[in-house]
């Protein structure tokens, strides 16, 4: 495996959006008009790690288009919701998400809840285990992933979810059109982040510890930049909601940090600005990837489509390159992770090295 596997993934993303655009509307079409003849109460979106912060993402697509009459949309941990499932009936739906189809809380929830309630899957995979235990399929697209670290997988998922959600409330198709033009964005966004990585990566490579904050959508990106730095260059990292870091991380933030501020524009683009003057104040080195600069911090240029919702599609391609970069200044291969048989261990096995 050469050492620019990930790189090509991540320079994939934007085709993997379109061929998912593509390819999984139908069945999200067929899925959707299922649940609707439930008339749900609550739908919950299940998922570990990646699938999670995906799924988190989503569900600001379901906050956007859901009446005051609508159901609850709730993204929840797979393992959680396996230990202390909620008593569910026929007007409940359960969306598992699984990147590789074998994720074994995923697969316990459906086995167990078979007949109980709707069961729809959304995988990579046309034929891992989730297709037998789910009652309605989703299948996300771009190609097989050949690295351990899941980088155009988390974009395809995420955008079959966001179909899911879009055919459920009957979206006009501006917000078809909206979800689409995210790959655009992604690449100008990945062409920046080519000019600006470089820079930033030199003056990271020694730095102990770094915290991402968003708020609103980009919480989810946030979350997701924070795993991605994790397993690629192997440095402590926090992702959280923007207030909820200036209530903790808050005390361990000082010139030994980098803080990733993840800006998705909104009602929440004065709450990630105000704390990322704050950091600066700190002695942490901000960086911002998103519209605009914050503070007199580094800046990555990134547009947002014009569905808030969405934006999390956008901020996280870059956040992912700079992973890779700085893993491979500080000396770490991620092609090839000491981490793989952890994750094995919970059935993940999607993670190929």
């Amino acid at each position: 495996m050469t050492e620019e596997l990930i790189p090509m993934e991540i320079q994939a993303i934007p085709v993997a959006i379109q061929a998912t655009v593509r390819e999984t509307r139908a069945a999200a079409r067929e899925a959707a008009a299922a649940m609707r003849a439930r008339s749900p109460r609550r739908i919950y979106f299940i998922g570990n790690g990646t699938s999670l912060y995906s799924s988190m993402a989503a569900a600001y697509t379901a906050r956007l288009l859901a009446g005051p009459a609508g159901p609850l949309v709730l993204a929840w941990q797979a393992g959680d919701f396996n230990y202390y499932t909620p008593q569910v009936n026929e007007e409940d739906i359960v969306v598992g998400v699984s990147a590789s189809g074998e994720f074994r809380d995923v697969l316990t929830v459906f086995e167990r809840l078979e007949g109980k309630c709707l069961r729809v899957g959304i995988t990579h995979v046309p034929g891992s285990s989730i297709v037998r235990v789910c009652d309605q399929l989703l299948i996300s697209y771009g190609g097989p992933s050949r690295v351990p670290v899941m980088t155009k997988t988390y974009a395809s998922t995420l955008t079959a979810e966001h179909l899911l959600l879009l055919e459920f409330f009957q979206a006009g198709q501006s917000y078809f059109d909206s979800l689409l033009q995210t790959a655009d964005l992604v690449e100008v966004a990945l062409i920046q982040a080519d000019q600006k990585v470089p820079a930033w990566v030199e003056m990271l490579k020694t730095f102990g510890h770094a915290f991402y904050f968003g708020a609103g959508p980009a919480q989810p990106a946030a979350l997701e930049g924070a795993l991605k730095m994790k397993e690629m260059a192997l440095l402590h990292a926090e992702g959280n909601e923007t207030w909820e870091t200036a209530s903790g991380a808050a005390t361990l933030i000082g010139a030994d940090a980098f803080c990733v501020a993840m800006d998705a524009g909104g009602a929440g683009q004065a709450a990630t600005r105000s704390l990322g003057e704050g950091v600066r104040k700190w002695g942490a080195t901000l960086l911002t990837i998103g519209p605009e600069q914050i503070a007199d911090g580094e800046h990555l240029p990134v547009g947002l489509p014009g569905c808030e919702s969405f934006a999390s599609l956008v901020l996280v391609p870059p956040a992912a390159l700079l992973a890779y970069r700085l893993a491979r200044a500080r000396g770490v291969n991620p092609n090839q992770p000491g981490w793989r048989d952890r994750y094995y261990s919970q059935g993940m096995t999607h993670i190929l090295g």
